[in-house]
């Protein structure tokens, strides 16, 4: 018996929320770091709603809501944008301010997260992209 593909994106994403949200409780409690807590968090956030597509597939409850998906790719969309313009940013200043990449205090941790969040947001709109493919082929095939 072989695993079935979303099954393992669905254990990815999972694992991928995990990190996000302890990201987030580390940078802020132990580092007191916000921004790149603010970006694990929200790797986390987006994350979470790639898991959801992906359950949500597994339920077949997208074959109704195609709206949802469209809404999903767009959300992973602007979220992309966002994360390419944070990491930039965070780049930037991080060599403007000559900082060290062993420092968890500095800003390139930042462009890790930001990373990840433009990960995950391609992710979510990739997955979103797809199934919404799939439905609106099932149902064009159903009308006739």
């Amino acid at each position: 018996m072989s695993v079935s593909k979303t099954y393992v994106s669905i254990g990815y994403a999972s694992f991928g929320v995990l990190v996000g949200f302890s990201a987030f409780l580390v940078w802020n409690i132990v580092y007191k770091q916000p921004w790149t807590a603010a970006m694990g968090g929200l790797s986390g956030v987006l994350a979470l709603w790639t898991l959801i597509t992906h359950v949500m597939y597994k339920q077949d409850h997208w074959r109704t809501w195609l709206r949802g998906l469209k809404f999903f790719f767009f959300i992973g969309v602007l979220f992309s944008l966002l994360a390419v313009v944070a990491f930039i940013s965070f780049l930037s200043i991080a060599i403007d301010k000559k900082q060290t990449l062993s420092d968890p205090q500095s800003l390139y941790l930042s462009c890790v997260w930001s990373f990840m969040t433009l990960k995950w947001s391609f992710l979510l709109s990739l997955s979103a992209h797809r199934y919404r493919k799939e439905f609106a082929d099932i149902s064009i095939l159903s009308d006739f």
